[in-house]
């Protein structure tokens, strides 16, 4: 599955509505979330994501509600101090 990046607003939740959108979107489904980030402050959310192709995703958060700002597909990957192709 391909691994994608996205940005989301999400202005005006409370921290118990932003905890229960991201363990919603945690649940088992077509999409892994294998990370979620938030900030209150900055009113902003950054996942990452694996997904069989960007229209799925797409898909997954509008049927969870979450307007997506981007959705970036990575196709390398440093770490540690090595590059690999995703």
């Amino acid at each position: 599955m391909a691994l994608y990046f996205s940005a989301h607003t999400i202005a005006c939740l409370t921290k118990q509505a932003l905890r229960e959108l991201m363990n919603g979107l945690m649940e088992p489904a077509e999409v892994t979330l294998r990370r979620c980030v938030a900030s209150q402050l900055g009113g902003r959310m950054i996942t990452e994501a694996e997904a069989p192709d960007q229209a799925t995703l797409e898909k997954w958060f509008e049927r969870h509600r979450v307007n997506c700002e981007w959705i970036m597909r990575i196709d390398l990957d440093a770490e540690n101090g090595a590059v690999r192709d995703r």
